[in-house]
């Protein structure tokens, strides 16, 4: 009977998503009776009180799907955050339902029904589920199949496109846990070469180390389809769920293809070349000329900065992908000193009365005329230094400086991979968003080579 019941549950979830998961929605009562939320993920994660709770309110959340079990790295649940990009915060689901790929595939929007569910946290994880009892104290448990389908429901909409939350492992402990993130530079130390992904039928913990030292640990069941392979001895970009072991923090994938490591391996021994010292200092579009545009980089550390490898991207306008780069290498920057990269070199010189350091040419990172996002990469592809954010276009933003500039505030003396508006003073013809109305002139406004300390 036990084994009788637990199919029917299983297939009756399945009946009542599976139209959904096939991206049928001709039934017209469908796409009509889906529930509206009203609470956000945010609001709902505030209310944790130190201990698992019963949901009593009529409560709604939307969420989207980050996770899928479908290879075998995860079992038992879903994990959720609470926008497709840039998520602030993510939940895991336990399901007490096999295969949840196939009723909850990632990048679907899905509505949960709170009342009835339990909040908690396990490990510094927050969980939604059913609850379990062990004398006297209840934990988040997985919530039964049979009941699922009153708890959670697949909307109508199309899948869409998750974008990882960008991050290298030095800022990792700023982060949320559970929600879908991208290393943008690892590998596997060379001790563990050789090694396989899992050991059989054990939950394994491989480590992850950028170029500065910095790491993590990488989730693997010994059941993941690739739990038998062997590890790549490159590096590159790991993309999945973060997760947190206690104050440990966690890195799990659903698919081997979420790992990218198809470039060279970081140097053997301290990284020369590497700083958190250089920023962007000022970006310049004169009101008056914008073949004088221009981007400053300033060096706050007391060393001599070679720039062998290090690279200026362009994302244009809201694109999320790069348009454009400038190489650096052939440059090198004094401590305390500035260098100058000029959209155009020889208007640059009439017009400011000295040459540049670099030509960076039109359509790149020294050309923006104010609404585009701006990335300083070292040479191990770790984002150091950003202005903007990346999928979003700048006009009438906290990040625009069209006809204008966006001046560094002196005392800043790191660069940041994430975009912050008060570290910068923003001129522009609109005003907006905390920025000065004050479009700028060349060369008068304007003091290339000379930043203020």
């Amino acid at each position: 009977m036990r084994v009788l019941w637990l199919i029917m549950s299983v297939l009756s979830v399945f009946l009542i998503i599976a139209c959904n998961k096939a991206g049928n929605y001709d039934n017209p009562g469908l796409c009509d009776n889906e529930w509206s939320p009203n609470i956000s993920m945010a609001e709902l994660q505030s209310l944790y009180q130190g201990e698992t709770t019963g949901i009593q309110e009529d409560w709604v959340i939307e969420a989207y799907v980050i996770s899928s079990d479908q290879q075998g790295n995860f079992f038992g649940s879903i994990h959720i955050q609470d926008h497709p990009s840039n998520p602030s915060v993510g939940f895991e689901v336990l399901l007490d339902l096999p295969d949840t790929h196939l009723f909850f595939p990632p990048s679907r929007r899905v509505l949960i029904n709170l009342k009835g569910l339990y909040m908690g946290k396990s490990r510094g994880n927050f969980q939604l589920g059913g609850v379990n009892s062990f004398f006297d104290q209840y934990k988040v448990g997985r919530l039964p199949g049979n009941i699922i389908e009153n708890h959670i429901q697949l909307t109508c909409l199309e899948p869409v496109t998750i974008v990882p939350k960008a991050i290298s492992l030095e800022k990792l402990e700023d982060e949320n846990a559970g929600i879908y993130i991208e290393i943008d530079s690892g590998q596997f130390p060379e001790e563990l070469l050789g090694q396989t992904y899992a050991e059989p039928k054990e939950e394994t913990s491989r480590q992850l180390q950028d170029c500065q030292g910095n790491y993590i640990e990488m989730l693997n069941s010994g059941y993941a389809d690739f739990a038998s392979k062997l590890l790549p001895s490159g590096s590159g970009k790991i993309m999945g769920v973060l997760t947190k072991d206690g104050d440990d923090l966690r890195i799990q994938i659903s698919k081997l293809s979420e790992l990218v490591f198809t470039n060279e391996r970081c140097p053997s021994g301290p990284d020369p070349m590497s700083s958190n010292n250089l920023l962007i200092s000022e970006i310049a579009d004169p009101d008056n000329n914008n073949e004088a545009r221009f981007l400053e980089l300033y060096n706050a550390g007391d060393e001599e900065l070679p720039l062998l490898g290090w690279k200026l991207e362009r994302y244009t306008n809201d694109n999320l992908n790069v348009g454009t780069e400038i190489d650096l290498s052939e440059l090198s920057i004094i401590a305390e000193g500035t260098i100058i990269i000029a959209s155009n070199a020889l208007v640059f010189e009439e017009v400011f009365g000295f040459p540049p350091n670099l030509e960076g040419g039109k359509s790149r990172a020294a050309d923006s005329n104010g609404d585009d996002n701006l990335v300083l990469r070292d040479p191990f592809g770790i984002v150091k230094d950003i202005f903007g954010r990346i999928g979003e276009d700048g006009s009438n933003t906290d990040h625009e400086f069209e006809d204008g500039k966006a001046q560094r505030i002196s005392g800043i003396s790191q660069g940041n991979p994430i975009y912050n508006p008060s570290e910068w003073i923003l001129y522009n013809d609109t005003g907006l968003e905390g920025t000065l109305n004050l479009p700028q002139l060349a060369p008068e406004d304007f003091s290339p080579g000379v930043h203020n300390r």
